[in-house]
């Protein structure tokens, strides 16, 4: 992996418009295991209801507990393999933001976060968008085997790693916060 380059504070990034809607899902996968599993979707068949980015590389951040951040391009300067490795090998890293064509993910240990720059109350009033969301939403519970997914208005991933650090965590801070919420059980498969 090449040497950290730190980005520099207010540093343009492809997606800073705002997020209005996440989609959070819980995963038992570490956060390396979490972006890689990403970062190989997004760069073989790529998710079928989320669109991926239209560079020919895939925009890594990663950010560590003293809050420095630094960028790799996928498969330009590090492998996915590379880098999930990098991360499972730097406990010191608590979050990775992976760019996609409109909006982003993020990635907690525990968590997967699809951010959409979409407001939440279209995804409440509007039933072309909450089939939209809804299918996104799907498809990210099922890439990583969730029991149920949060779609969250704005914010609601700021609480993760402080106010927040488990699933039921996270749903009992977004009920205190009054975050609007709407959390969606997965059936089982058969």
């Amino acid at each position: 992996m090449p040497p950290r380059e730190f980005l520099r504070p207010g540093a343009p990034r492809l997606d800073d418009s705002g997020v209005t809607i996440e989609i959070l899902v819980p995963t038992t996968r570490t956060l390396g295991g979490a972006t890689r599993a990403i970062l190989d979707q997004l760069l073989g068949s790529g998710f079928f209801n989320i669109d991926s980015p239209t560079t020919p590389y895939v925009l890594a951040e990663l950010m560590n507990v003293d809050t420095e951040e630094w960028a790799a391009r996928v498969p330009e300067e590090s492998s996915a393999e590379e880098l999930s490795e990098a991360i499972k090998a730097d406990r010191q890293i608590v979050r990775v933001k992976i760019d996609l064509r409109v909006g982003h993910f993020l990635l907690f240990p525990g968590f997967v976060i699809l951010c959409r720059p979409d407001p939440y109350e279209e995804f409440e009033t509007d039933p072309r968008a909450r089939q939209i969301v809804g299918r996104e939403a799907l498809e990210l519970a099922q890439a990583f085997l969730a029991p149920e997914i949060v779609i969250a208005g704005d914010a609601a991933s700021d609480f993760l790693g402080s106010e927040a650090t488990t699933w039921e965590g996270l749903k009992e801070v977004l009920e205190e916060e009054v975050i609007p919420h709407t959390v969606i059980p997965i059936p089982a498969r058969a």
